[in-house]
């Protein structure tokens, strides 16, 4: 818990500088995606023998129209470049005990230092995403053309979902070093990747929960204001989680790595953040 507690403290004490970096991506990725696309795609009456994998596919993913992959695209490229100027100034306030002056010069200048770490930990992160995706896709297809009951395939798939979310949720805390290895170390993709793993596999206890509740806790009101279907009110929600979830991740990422490989932080004492 005690990752959480700096963590929020941290946007406690900083959220108008976080919330700058983090909301144009947000709004842009939640415009044309939702994090619970698989979850509404239970309760639809889609979800039978007559269901093709293309249907299923589609709609667990969010790229049900075509406009929507030129758009994911640029949110991405938009999250990778404002992403990388948030994580720079968050691992240079930890460092030093002060932000750089925001403006354009200092903006760029973290791009251009972060961008490629940035970039290659969320495509690695995407990749994991898809694949752990068309598996449960696979699986929702499977049960909803075996099963013939409609309540017995809801159940089967839920419970399907609910693993292989755990195992996403799981993953991502083992990889939680990732960028922080990339660009405080120096350190390539690949071996950031193992790094973190090997790091954070023997702190999990203390990861896990930092890296789940919080995501897991958000995910509940976005279920059922999603269920409702009202347009305007989940698309909304939608932004607003993504813009949670890119505030809090890129703090504690650095909040665990700072932790775990005894860096010295000039800014971070607990008794000041909720203490």
């Amino acid at each position: 818990m005690s990752y959480m507690k700096t963590t929020f403290g941290y946007l406690k004490e900083h959220f108008v500088r976080m919330f700058a970096f983090c909301v144009i991506p947000a709004v842009v990725l939640g415009l044309v995606s939702s994090p619970v696309s698989l979850v509404k795609l239970l309760f639809s009456e889609q979800l039978d023998s007559s269901v093709s994998f293309s249907e299923v596919f589609l709609t667990g993913t969010d790229i049900n129209r075509p406009y929507k992959i030129g758009v994911m695209i640029l949110a991405f490229l938009l999250y990778a470049v404002f992403a990388a100027a948030c994580v720079g100034s968050v691992q240079h306030k930890m460092r030093y005990g002060h932000f750089y002056k925001l403006n354009a010069h200092n903006f760029f200048k973290l791009v251009n230092s972060n961008f490629l770490p940035v970039a290659k930990g969320m495509l690695a992160l995407m990749v994991l995403l898809e694949v752990l995706g068309l598996v449960t896709t696979l699986f929702v297809f499977f049960w909803s053309k075996v099963v013939a009951v409609k309540a017995a395939t809801i159940v089967l798939c839920t419970i399907t979902v609910i693993l292989f979310v755990g195992l996403f949720l799981f993953c991502v805390s083992m990889l939680v070093l990732t960028v922080p290895n990339m660009t405080m170390r120096g350190f390539g993709l690949f071996k950031s990747v193992r790094l973190s793993w090997t790091t954070s596999v023997n702190k999990y206890k203390k990861i896990l929960p930092a890296v789940t509740l919080p995501v897991v806790i958000a995910y509940v009101p976005l279920v059922v204001v999603n269920a409702f279907d009202i347009n305007v009110l989940t698309q909304i929600m939608d932004i607003l989680f993504y813009l949670f979830a890119f505030m809090y991740y890129h703090v504690l990422m650095y909040v665990i790595f700072c932790d775990l490989e005894d860096v010295e932080v000039a800014d971070i004492d607990e008794n000041n953040y909720w203490g």
